[in-house]
């Protein structure tokens, strides 16, 4: 089975995509009887996964113009299948699969300036209406696709993403004796949908009680500016941006615990990669949180400042329910495996060529 991935995100820095199509890939390459083209931009190298047998296949960075390499890149390499990400390009010719992890453009559009939803809408839309299958992450998600969108229920599967091996518990636990400083740190995209505000406004309550250093780690998004302009005067607060793999495990150790207050998520890998790394977690009821959280974590309604402070508190004051929280993560984030994902894709496009 030969099959022609788009995997043009490697190497952008997008976070929760770019982390889906490295270790998707990883995945596939050890799959038995699958030949994997990797349709990547001009600087990726032929190196870790998409070193040999993966196949490459250079495609542009302009959009529209990968779209057209892309469908005649599936007739010059007699592929048999084409496995897009959001954007699935035209007449493939052949069964298609397209990966949409969200569509949190229609739940918040207020988070997204106008060109992008409206491209979104169109070619997003576009794309699971002519796939012959739909992949997502979560069943939200799944939900969200059929309910919104109207697909079909029998073309949308949902796959849970893995957790990379780098994620695992430090040698040490973080010191705790020494919750002063209580140090918080946040993952994401600096972006409105991450919700850093009402996070801020949290802290600044436990803050009146006890020493908080917060950590915020991710690259620049949609108005990360007037987000940047807003933390610039904390010293409670450093940004570090976009970090690897290996440094942002470094942090999760370090941390007494990860809040994630976003607003609402497709999946929200740093939940996972917190608990993989035995690093308690505060997250919210948005979107597929609770779902992947489980009894792991503790949930709280994103818009209530209040109620996320009292959680950072819980954690803080209470030693019997941090333990409670690394034990339950550690269980949780086994439940998430890239190894596992990547043979579930290949049941999909095994079902699909019949």
């Amino acid at each position: 089975m030969k099959v022609l991935f788009d995997a043009h995100q490697l190497g952008r820095r997008q976070t929760g995509n770019e982390t889906y199509v490295r270790e998707l890939l990883r995945g596939l390459r050890d799959q038995p009887d699958l030949d994997v083209v990797a349709a990547v931009e001009g600087g990726q190298e032929r190196a870790g996964v998409l070193a040999p047998p993966i196949r490459l296949r250079r495609v542009p960075h302009n959009g529209l113009a990968r779209m057209a390499v892309l469908s005649l890149a599936a007739r010059v390499d007699k592929v048999d299948l084409v496995h897009a990400v959001y954007f699935l390009p035209p007449m493939p010719g052949r069964p298609s699969v397209v990966t949409i992890h969200d569509i949190s453009f229609e739940r918040h559009p207020e988070f997204f300036n106008r060109r992008s939803l409206l491209q979104d809408r169109l070619l997003v839309r576009d794309a699971a209406r002519r796939a012959s299958r739909v992949i997502t992450v979560s069943e939200t998600s799944r939900q969200d696709l059929i309910e919104l969108w109207h697909v079909p229920p029998e073309r949308v599967v949902a796959i849970y993403n893995g957790v990379d091996e780098v994620f695992r518990p430090g040698p040490n636990e973080p010191d705790e004796d020494s919750l002063d400083p209580l140090r918080v740190l946040a993952v994401g995209t600096l972006q409105p949908r991450k919700n850093l505000g009402r996070l801020l406004e949290a802290l600044a309550i436990v803050g009146r009680e006890r020493r908080v250093e917060l950590r915020v780690v991710g690259p620049d998004g949609y108005q990360a500016q007037e987000i940047r302009e807003r933390l610039r005067d904390r010293r409670d607060v450093e940004v570090t941006g976009y970090l690897d793999r290996t440094a942002l495990a470094q942090e999760y150790r370090r941390a007494h615990l990860l809040v994630y207050p976003s607003l609402y998520e497709g999946f929200g890998l740093p939940v996972v990669e917190a608990m993989a790394s035995g690093t308690p977690v505060v997250t919210t009821t948005g979107g597929s949180l609770p779902e992947i959280a489980g009894d792991a974590a503790l949930i709280v309604d994103p818009l209530d400042v209040s109620a996320i402070a009292a959680a950072i508190r819980r954690v803080a004051d209470d030693g019997p329910l941090r333990a409670t929280l690394r034990r339950r993560g550690l269980a949780r984030a086994r439940a998430f495996d890239w190894r596992t994902a990547a043979r579930r894709h290949v049941e999909v496009y095994e079902r699909l060529l019949g």
